[in-house]
């Protein structure tokens, strides 16, 4: 069971939902959110758990050798298994959203489907892996507005997120070439060097900082609002230095700071609705 449960990493599918009730709750704003964002935020959860394992299941043999502590390459859970606990779970996270509103189910069901076929198909290849992640990432955001029945300010913060989080896939492709190469992945570090990899992967972040003041200069938020974020977009502007100036023995870092600051600029959306 310990095994299972580690699969599905919850901190990360938490987060996903966690991400789906902030955007809720922004798109509610003061109000109670309905019944609507608590079934999304739970089908969230199970996609997204869904998703872990079937990446794990395709990924067999990258993480024997990029990461063998995982369940799978350790022989703690057999490939035949996982598979089945991926599918209940994307069969749970469908049922959830069955019962939510259909922009919801518009927008679910697809994105599930999308999911699979990224771990299946499109997780290795250059440019179309990253941009499906990114996209999965800013749609969560979107799916949470939707559930209130409200899209136009989460759909800022998605673009902050794309962005973002596109940097931060191809910056984890680099800090996962070794793995990549001796498997024959054709990632965008492989093919275009870790060098021009790093450039693109500055650019997108640099247009996620630029996105992050979208709410301010459409009159949404205040000073309040540009108070909270300049400091994380003066934390990311040393992430892009880093990037530019090829500081790849810190990749690592690099990818986890631009994760902290999609779910710091995801907080500051929240305290700038509810104070406004």
């Amino acid at each position: 069971m310990k095994a299972y449960v580690e699969m599905v990493r919850p901190s990360n599918s938490i987060m996903a939902g966690f991400a789906v009730f902030l955007s809720g709750m922004i798109a509610a704003g003061r109000q109670i959110p309905p019944l609507d964002v608590f079934l999304a935020v739970l089908g969230t959860i199970a996609a997204s758990s869904g998703g872990m394992v079937m990446n794990d299941y395709f990924d067999y043999d990258i993480d024997s050798i990029n990461r063998p502590q995982r369940p799978l390459p350790r022989g703690a859970i057999s490939r035949k298994n996982a598979l089945i606990f991926a599918v209940l779970l994307f069969m749970l996270a469908y049922l959830l959203i069955a019962f939510t509103n259909w922009l919801c189910i518009l927008i679910g069901y697809p994105a599930i489907a999308l999911v699979f076929v990224y771990s299946w198909k499109l997780k290795r290849r250059p440019l179309s892996g990253n941009f499906v992640v990114a996209f999965l990432t800013s749609l969560t955001l979107v799916y949470g507005g939707a559930a209130a029945g409200k899209v136009l300010l989460v759909s800022m913060l998605a673009v902050c997120a794309f962005f973002a989080n596109f940097s931060r896939e191809i910056a984890k492709d680099i800090e996962d070439i070794k793995g990549d190469q001796s498997l024959g992945s054709r990632t965008l570090p492989i093919l275009w060097g870790v060098e021009r990899s790093a450039q693109l992967s500055a650019v997108c972040l640099a247009l996620g900082i630029v996105a992050t003041f979208l709410p301010y200069f459409a009159g949404i938020f205040g000073w309040l609002y540009l108070a909270l974020v300049v400091p994380v977009d003066v934390i990311m502007v040393y992430v892009l230095y880093l990037l530019l100036n090829m500081k790849i023995d810190r990749i690592t870092v690099i990818q986890k700071l631009e994760k902290a600051g999609m779910y710091s600029v995801l907080v500051i959306f929240f305290i700038s609705k509810m104070v406004q």
